[in-house]
């Protein structure tokens, strides 16, 4: 099975009054094509620093990172930009939507920008898939917490990426809209196909995953 994500050796350091602080510590992770994994730990872990990392957000300060077969360390922001294009994804626990545009349009943006084909088509169909036609032309300030994080589900997907990272998914939302969104999260991304990595702490959300991966203190243990 080929792998979508490896991380070998990777440290993640940062200045510090007494010198530096270590984030990472030398971890080693990866994720198969089409698996999805769910990274569980306390707060401060390094659960949300591995998955910056892992999307080239954050630089590794040592070891090495492979996104989709590419050795980035030496990448420039324009290489990794075009690299994660249309193929790596992200759902965020605070939604991130531009409260200016639609629904359709927030999840229309990314697929212009990406410059992929059958971007309004696209568009339609994954609102579809999360259950918000109806809702397509709303704004954000017109949604509840749990349409928005669907919207912010459906843009992740639209592009039928490769990679798909979540930060605490359903965190903001409150228990049933939180069971919604991780079904709709987890099946719509076993159906294209993608690989999928969450970062949570609900016990509930990472049962569903293919494989659980337990962090603490910057490793994996």
């Amino acid at each position: 099975m080929t792998e979508a994500l490896r991380l070998s050796g990777v440290w993640l350091t940062f200045p510090a009054a007494d010198g530096h602080l270590d984030i990472l510590k030398g971890l080693d992770f990866s994720a198969a094509t089409g698996e999805s994994v769910a990274i569980v730990g306390p707060s401060g872990s390094g659960k949300s620093s591995l998955i910056a990392v892992a999307a080239g957000l954050e630089r590794a300060s040592r070891g090495e990172v492979t996104l989709l077969g590419e050795r980035i360390a030496s990448y420039g922001e324009d290489q990794l930009a075009k690299l994660r294009r249309g193929r790596v994804s992200m759902v965020f626990q605070s939604f991130h939507l531009l409260e200016t545009m639609t629904a359709f349009d927030n999840v229309r943006a990314p697929l212009e920008i990406a410059r992929l084909d059958r971007v309004d088509a696209r568009a339609n169909d994954a609102l579809e898939a999360v259950g918000l036609t109806p809702r397509r032309l709303h704004y954000p300030g017109q949604l509840s917490g749990g349409e928005r994080q669907r919207v912010a589900v459906a843009r992740a997907l639209a592009s039928d990426p490769a990679l798909v990272f979540a930060d605490e998914p359903t965190g903001n939302l409150d228990t049933e809209s939180g069971l919604v969104v991780a079904d709709l999260l987890f099946s719509i991304a076993k159906d294209r196909g993608s690989t999928l990595v969450v970062v949570t702490h609900d016990a509930d959300l990472a049962a569903r995953a293919d494989r659980i991966v337990h962090m603490r203190d910057g490793h994996i243990v």
